[in-house]
């Protein structure tokens, strides 16, 4: 997906890649803002795999990252700034109570959120319990909640990084068609 949505930008980077509302961006300015999540993931010390032959079957070999967005270009922007650091995305479905949160985001080995600050309360609540849980994004919205202990507004941290193609070169190779996305169900036949 990192390398289809480079080649796409690089085609045609002043049209239109995401129309949200009256907002418009551009395949360049929505490179520009996944490329800057990416670098400021990496320089958080997020994991580069090093290849599924060295690995389990049920490892993922990469930190995961959890999205926790109502629609918007941010969702887009976190799954393709997920996969251009070589993270594995997953969504997260906004309807969760704590319970069901809390189980989703120990499950999956969480180390990464974004998430509307709408969530801040819901995310509070259980937050003591999720230990793998060590980058917060909180994406600003008009829910007039303020900034979780730790987290970092979404905007100042793509804001902090840079917009140079993230550097994810790992024995040789570069993105991976071998990178995952994450898919869990809505809960409906079970944990």
């Amino acid at each position: 997906m990192a390398h289809v949505h480079e080649a796409i930008a690089a085609a045609i980077p002043n049209r239109d890649c995401i129309v949200w509302g009256d907002k418009r961006w551009t395949w360049a300015q929505i490179t520009d803002r996944t490329r800057r999540l990416a670098n400021y993931l990496i320089a958080r010390g997020v994991a580069i795999p090093v290849g599924r032959e060295f690995l389990d079957g049920h490892e993922s070999g990469q930190d995961h990252l959890g999205i926790y967005l109502y629609n918007g270009n941010e969702y887009l922007e976190a799954m393709l700034g997920a996969y251009k650091a070589r993270v594995a995305p997953f969504n997260i479905n906004y309807r969760y109570v704590a319970e069901e949160l809390r189980y989703l985001l120990l499950d999956s080995n969480c180390r990464i959120l974004v998430y509307h600050s709408a969530f801040a309360p819901m995310l509070a609540e259980i937050r003591d319990q999720l230990p793998h849980l060590e980058i917060l994004l909180q994406v600003a919205d008009d829910s007039g909640n303020t900034l979780l202990p730790g987290a970092v507004d979404y905007e100042e941290a793509l804001a902090s990084a840079s917009a140079e193609r993230p550097e994810v070169q790992v024995m040789g190779g570069d993105w991976s068609p071998d990178d995952l996305y994450i898919l869990y169900t809505g809960g409906t036949t079970g944990m």
